[in-house]
């Protein structure tokens, strides 16, 4: 039985955490044994390290800690029902956290899953997780400006290297031209 002060103290940590989230995420944990669960949070670990954690919390402390973290009850209540476990990440790449959750759950062939949760402080639907989890990361998002930022501009340099490369040769000929 946990005490009373034991239970404040998860409530103000989490509200702490949950005000400092990127990804808010509940799931049923429903089908996972101990093994399962130590999985997945292996492999959230291996990405972020301890800005991002996968736990169990009653419900009821649960909705006290994101009414304190002012979250509008409205948004999420309906997540906090039957066993729920949370993930939250505490960094702005919190979409890599999805693509593990989405992966590990299509690999274990689990169903329905996904509850909800906060992305960036929008609400999002467990249906929401697949689309999520098919966007490329901000990392790749970078790669892909870069890319199409330096197309227009690598696309001029080769024209004037062409134009410059014909106006070489032209002075080649008269030259070869001249000394004949």
């Amino acid at each position: 039985m946990i005490t009373r002060a034991k239970k404040k103290e998860i409530v103000e940590k989490l509200s702490d955490k949950f005000s400092k989230s990127s990804l808010i995420l509940f799931t049923d944990f429903k089908g996972f044994d101990v093994a399962t669960f130590r999985d997945l949070r292996r492999r959230i670990y291996e990405r972020y390290g301890r800005a991002a954690h996968y736990t169990v919390v009653k419900n009821t402390l649960l909705d006290l800690a994101l009414k304190n973290a002012q979250y509008d009850p409205a948004e999420y209540e309906m997540y906090l029902k039957g066993p729920t476990a949370v993930l939250y990440v505490e960094q702005d790449e919190a979409i890599d956290a999805l693509k593990i959750a989405n992966e590990f759950v299509k690999e274990r062939k689990f169903e329905n899953v996904f509850k909800g949760g906060f992305l960036e402080g929008q609400v999002f639907t467990g249906e929401d997780v697949a689309t999520f989890a098919s966007l490329p990361s901000k990392q790749e998002l970078y790669g892909i400006l870069v890319g199409q930022i330096q197309a227009p501009i690598r696309g001029f340099v080769y024209a004037l290297s062409g134009i410059l490369k014909q106006l070489l040769y032209a002075l080649n000929a008269i030259k070869d031209k001249k000394s004949e």
